[in-house]
């Protein structure tokens, strides 16, 4: 089992949902369900995620290189993907579980408006919404798996909501812009604004 370390403070950022299960938890592969948001986000956003990730990532390391001297730890890369139109940051939340003693919990994530009022539980977030998202970095060291961070979401708040009717990325993630043209339902959209381990040496980078 992947165990997590110390507890850290949240990071915000802004950019597109891509695939987002935001009002039901994807109970695809976990019978309790998944909390997910995979944000699409630019290049100064990821740099300015990194840079806060750097001091803590090397200093969970250190801590669990002495905690294992001789071992050769394997470092796994940041949850970062790339993608058309910029990187993909992967947030999720596991929506309950059972306990040792056998009770069964459940946890949730906060949605918000514009205005940084609570969501009303009919409004879908749709993959292609502009928001912000709010995580916290969570730092994991298997033996058999390595060194790693996740990021656990915890809030989103709505910037401009998509008004799709699929869970897909909008036309801005694959390099569209407007031109003139049919323009679907007269041009109507949905808009909001949002504020809301030693006998032998390795050398280990991080990737940052």
């Amino acid at each position: 089992m992947v165990k997590a370390r110390k507890k850290h403070d949240i990071i915000k950022a802004q950019g597109t949902a891509r695939y987002a299960h935001l009002n039901e938890p994807n109970k695809r592969f976990d019978e309790y369900g998944v909390w997910s948001c995979d944000l699409v986000i630019d290049d100064a956003t990821k740099q300015g995620i990194v840079d806060k990730l750097k001091p803590l990532y090397e200093a969970e390391l250190r801590d669990v290189m002495e905690a294992n001297p001789g071992k050769k730890i394997e470092q796994k890369g940041l949850p970062f993907t790339e993608v058309d139109g910029g990187h993909m940051l992967k947030a999720k939340l596991k929506a309950g579980g059972r306990r040792r003693d056998g009770t069964e919990y459940e946890l949730s994530i906060a949605l918000f408006d514009a205005a940084g009022n609570k969501l009303p539980e009919d409004v879908q977030v749709w993959g292609g919404s502009k928001v912000n998202v709010a995580f916290r970095p969570k730092f994991w060291y298997v033996a058999s798996q390595g060194f790693g961070v996740t990021f656990e979401l915890s809030a989103v708040q709505v910037i401009e909501l998509s008004n799709g009717g699929v869970n897909t990325p909008s036309a801005d993630a694959f390099g569209f812009t407007s031109e003139e043209g049919y323009i679907a339902n007269g041009g109507e959209d949905l808009t909001g604004a949002f504020d809301a381990e030693e006998t032998e040496e390795t050398t280990l980078t991080a990737n940052f």
